[in-house]
């Protein structure tokens, strides 16, 4: 890791720390302008009048007023052009966050002139800054004038209210890791990145997983990587309850972006032992999982049967080991003996293969099937269900479901 060395101001100069966890440093949150200095950039001297430059500046006078030596900022602290470098950095950058002593959050568009809230920042709609705002423990927010704004306990309400991330996540009084996979999409889902891949990469730490980077392969393979890493580890089915304002007629059982997960911040875990479950696997037919299902008539749950156009009136209910949160004071629904209604996706046979591979269809529906559990048989088989290919017909309707819910492309 290399830390910027604070004691030789005014030059900017570095020291490597090969523990970072037992280092002393502050370290630095921040969204890129159109003048960012980079490793390469720092010493030219036309770099001084850059307002890239004057942030770093800034930044290391801060800390050295707070008493530290060392501080991290990922505009020129990473040799970008090194993709060994670039790839250990983007795969630690989660611990590096977590272990550092205090995070500078550098609000530029913010100025404690027109408010004391930092509603409505750039630095709430950035995909990397979710991780700096989970793992940094101590934060210390500065509006564009470098004016303290206030910290981490003085702001986790109206943080909370922007993001939609419970406080005890903000406050660390519950780990980011305790929370579903879902609610974790959830809190990446209105969120952006300028490089397309970095939608899934910036999201590694938050799940606890690790993967290459290759850059050039795209916003959808680089998701399918990260829900692919996630399985190898979680047994959260949460994964799969994701849902599509416009849904192809086929799709398959990962999602295709962080974006369809928008309306899962309340689904968490649950256990109910009338679904058994083994360990599933990703083969090259799919998703193989150990299946506890019911078969219904498909006009049962949808009047868009000319829609789907799969060929059968038949289809697979699979209820998912998940549920809505109970609304808070709920004795019935909290009681341990009242079972959890489960969320459910819909599946149907792939058309021309074989009898034991699906697609799921509905995606726009995803189906609180306590009620078909009551009044139907259960069946339990080992089946596949198909992955998502990156079609035209899928990339068209993601952004038809994101312009749908109102996101801001930018």
């Amino acid at each position: 890791m290399r830390l910027l060395n604070i004691r030789t101001l005014p030059l900017l100069d570095f020291v490597d720390v090969l523990c970072p966890e037992e280092a002393k440093y502050a370290i630095l949150s921040h969204t890129w302008g159109t003048e960012e200095v980079t490793l390469e950039d720092l010493h030219k001297p036309e770099s001084k009048q850059l307002q890239g430059y004057k942030k770093i500046e800034r930044c290391c006078v801060q800390a050295d007023h707070d008493g530290y030596d060392y501080l991290w900022i990922d505009t020129c602290c990473i040799d970008k052009k090194s993709s060994a470098e670039l790839s250990e950095a983007i795969n630690s950058m989660y611990n590096w966050y977590y272990w550092a002593d205090v995070c500078y959050v550098y609000l530029s568009d913010f100025s404690l002139d027109t408010n004391r809230i930092p509603y409505g920042c750039r630095w709430f709609t950035r995909g990397w800054t979710l991780q700096e705002l989970l793992a940094s423990k101590g934060i210390r927010c500065y509006d564009q004038h470098w004016r303290y704004v206030g910290d981490k306990g003085d702001l986790a309400a109206p943080f909370s209210a922007v993001t939609r991330i419970e406080e005890e996540y903000i406050k660390h009084r519950e780990s980011v890791h305790t929370a579903s996979v879902a609610a974790r999409m959830s809190w990446a889902s209105r969120r952006h990145t300028s490089r397309p891949e970095d939608e899934a990469y910036c999201l590694m730490g938050l799940f606890n997983v690790n993967m290459p980077l290759l850059y050039g392969e795209g916003s959808f393979k680089a998701f399918q990587r990260l829900q692919h890493e996630i399985l190898k580890i979680s047994e959260d089915e949460s994964l799969f309850a994701w849902s599509l304002d416009y849904s192809p007629p086929q799709i398959g059982v990962l999602a295709p972006h962080p974006s369809v997960f928008r309306e899962c911040g309340d689904v968490e875990p649950v256990e109910d032992p009338r679904i058994r479950r083994m360990p599933y696997s990703i083969t090259n037919r799919g998703l193989y999982i150990d299946a506890t299902y019911q078969t219904i008539p498909i006009d049962e749950i949808s009047d868009s049967f000319f829609r789907v156009g799969h060929g059968t009136s038949e289809c697979l209910l699979l209820p998912l080991k998940c549920a809505r949160k109970a609304p808070q004071n709920d004795l019935l629904t909290e009681s341990p003996d009242v079972p959890r209604k489960l969320i459910a996706i819909i599946l149907v046979p792939v058309p021309g293969h074989y009898d034991d591979i699906f697609a799921r269809c509905l995606a726009n529906e995803v189906m609180v099937c306590e009620r078909y559990f009551q009044s139907k048989k259960l069946w339990h088989n080992n089946i596949f269900i198909q992955l998502p290919v990156d079609t035209a017909e899928l990339s068209e309707a993601v952004e038809n479901s994101r312009y749908f819910r109102g996101d801001i492309l930018c």
